[in-house]
């Protein structure tokens, strides 16, 4: 069968709709249409019914940004397309995984994860847009890597906040809902929270520096005290985290009570190291 080859092309993005469309189908087992492909993105809910998009640039592909489902994992795993060392100019992977990204593909949620791994076990930053269970992120080994990670409007308690940052030894980013508290520890007030996150998490997270919060419930700004609070303490626990960026609907109202709550007797102690988080907040983006 006669087939397309792009011979020149370093840059491939598809939207949505792309990869329904009959003229992406393959044409040849053999061939290779991207040979030169140094960047994929795609925003497709699934990749060809083959490896197509792969053949023949496993020595020139160095960022790699998709949507990962159990259709795309069968034909991953099928190809082998992620075979290790075969993609050794890989520098960048992002991985959106759908919710049903683990459930039809694996044997347990720890195999999925080791997959994603394995997707970019060369690359030097990873970013991760899922939506699995914390839990079973935080109990696989494999993700240390993750520079970026954005779990969408999971909603997370201070405790799994403090337990992702701190397994995360590159983690620069986190994008998450807006935190609860949870439960106080045994005996310790309100007032002497600060006190106590540091003697028992300080320092950790060096490299982490900005915490985007999203709420599904915009109207919810009863909780503005508690998600200002955890991210004071946040700052107080890691000592390059430079801002908090709430929703724009919710920075004017996050900000004031940072002030207020950076000048309370709770965290005067610690004004110097909190007061530059208010300049970054006011004129950072939530992106």
């Amino acid at each position: 069968d006669g087939h397309v080859t792009y011979p020149h092309l370093v840059s491939l993005v598809l939207g949505d709709n792309s990869c329904d469309k009959e003229w992406n189908r393959p044409t040849s087992r053999g061939a290779a249409p991207f040979p030169a492909l140094r960047q994929l993105v795609t925003s497709c809910d699934r990749f060809f019914d083959d490896d197509t998009l792969f053949r023949g640039n496993a020595a020139t592909l160095e960022k790699l940004s998709f949507y990962l489902d159990s259709e795309s994992v069968s034909m991953l795993r099928k190809y082998k397309v992620f075979a290790p060392g075969r993609h050794p100019k890989l520098q960048a992977v992002e991985l959106c995984l759908s919710e049903d990204f683990e459930l039809e593909s694996f044997a347990s949620p720890a195999e999925a994860m080791e997959f994603v791994h394995n997707i970019g076990s060369g690359a030097a930053i990873r970013r991760y847009d899922v939506e699995v269970e914390v839990d079973i992120l935080l109990s696989f080994d494999g993700h240390a890597c993750i520079q970026v990670l954005n779990l969408q409007t999971i909603r997370l308690e201070f405790a799994t906040v403090l337990a992702l940052v701190k397994s995360l030894p590159l983690l620069s980013d986190l994008h998450t809902g807006m935190p609860a508290l949870g439960p106080m520890p045994d005996g310790v007030t309100m007032d002497a929270l600060p006190e106590y996150v540091i003697s028992q998490h300080a320092p950790m997270g060096k490299r982490f520096r900005c915490w985007h919060l999203y709420n599904r419930h915009d109207r919810h700004y009863h909780e503005l005290a508690t998600w200002v609070t955890c991210a004071l303490l946040l700052a107080l626990v890691c000592p390059n985290f430079a801002y908090a960026a709430p929703p724009s609907e919710t920075r004017k109202l996050f900000m004031e009570q940072m002030e207020r709550e950076i000048a309370s007797d709770r965290f005067k102690l610690y004004a110097p190291r909190l007061r530059p988080l208010l300049f970054l907040g006011w004129n950072g983006k939530n992106d």
